[in-house]
């Protein structure tokens, strides 16, 4: 794919399975329908929030296969395709771009530490093997190490990465790698992951987000990133707030805080929502306890419905007041 093409909003997408753990390709089916309904400029399939960690290669392969499917280039598909080896990930990375996948993402490989030029070698051998450029997945927290903001510029100046995903939270590391590469001249596309830091990010510059709650809330995150481009910061501001209460009405109504109850907590309300058939997650995921399921109904599900409902009525107003001034010039012309 292009890479001007990757911008906006691109949901992390949920991966709906079933009891057993297999992929349910109905309701993931469903899940980005309305995802793209909604709005989203991408999909981020077989990251994080899709539970990668849990699949086996054909089932990697499925869930971009499914998003390939429903997507029919009405947005790009990136599939991530970290590993702990490369020999791994050039297997998921072939095997992705079979299954349709526009771009590519790799985590840095994990459970061992590499030097940096280790790690360039890993992305340079699987952007090699597909033979475009492609995206590093940036969570130090979950792997022993991972590039620096100078490899990550080495690497694009070399035309193996085309962008990153910033899921450290770092907004100092974010905005100065942002510089840097605006400074050098270099097409880097960068993109954060942290769902509290949406606003901030495109003000100091990310082409987009890839915040999880685009799951939840996709219409509220598009109408967000329009806002800011059209550099309406107090709306944006004021529209990340909403999704701070949310994300701490979700804190309030679990035991912990986790990850895995994070997950969880995501499928249990697209459930609740009726925009997927079942809550269930790969173990040992944590299992959310009958107070918390009841807490998250009463609290959570009201709160993205009614965020969701605004989001969409504004759009509506917008499209209409965009027609009639159509209307109006073709009139006077």
């Amino acid at each position: 794919m292009s890479n001007h093409q990757l911008h906006g909003i691109i949901a992390p997408v949920v991966l709906p399975m079933g009891a057993t753990g297999a992929v349910d390709q109905r309701s993931l089916e469903c899940h980005i329908e309305h995802l793209l309904d909604a709005g989203v400029h991408g999909l981020w399939m077989n990251g994080t929030t899709g539970e990668f960690h849990a699949l086996d290669s054909d089932e990697r392969a499925v869930a971009v296969r499914v998003a390939a499917k429903v997507a029919a280039g009405r947005a790009p598909v990136v599939a991530h395709v970290g590993d702990t080896a490369t020999r791994l990930a050039v297997t998921h990375a072939r095997a992705a771009v079979a299954a349709g996948a526009d771009q590519l993402a790799v985590i840095a490989p994990y459970f061992t530490e590499f030097s940096q030029e280790e790690l360039c070698d890993h992305y340079r051998r699987i952007s090699g093997a597909v033979g475009f450029p492609i995206f590093s997945y940036h969570m130090p927290q979950l792997t022993k190490v991972s590039l620096t903001a100078d490899s990550v510029l080495r690497l694009a100046k070399e035309g193996v990465l085309a962008g990153i995903k910033d899921s450290a939270g770092d907004m100092t590391w974010f905005r100065q790698l942002v510089r840097r590469a605006a400074a050098l001249g270099l097409p880097l596309r960068c993109f954060t992951g942290g769902s509290s830091i949406t606003d901030l990010s495109l003000y100091v510059g990310a082409a987009g987000a890839t915040s999880s709650l685009a799951n939840l809330t996709p219409r509220h995150l598009v109408a967000l990133y329009e806002a800011a481009r059209a550099e309406d910061w107090a709306r944006a501001r004021l529209m990340q707030d909403q999704l701070e209460d949310l994300v701490e009405a979700m804190r309030l109504a679990r035991r912990a805080p986790s990850l895995s109850a994070v997950v969880s907590t995501y499928k249990f309300v697209l459930a609740a929502l009726g925009r997927i058939e079942a809550g269930h997650a790969a173990e040992p995921l944590a299992h959310l306890s009958s107070d918390e399921k009841s807490r998250l109904a009463s609290t959570v599900v009201p709160m993205i419905r009614e965020l969701e409902a605004a989001a969409d009525r504004t759009a509506r107003q917008e499209a209409r007041q965009k027609e009639r001034e159509d209307d109006s010039r073709t009139d006077t012309e």
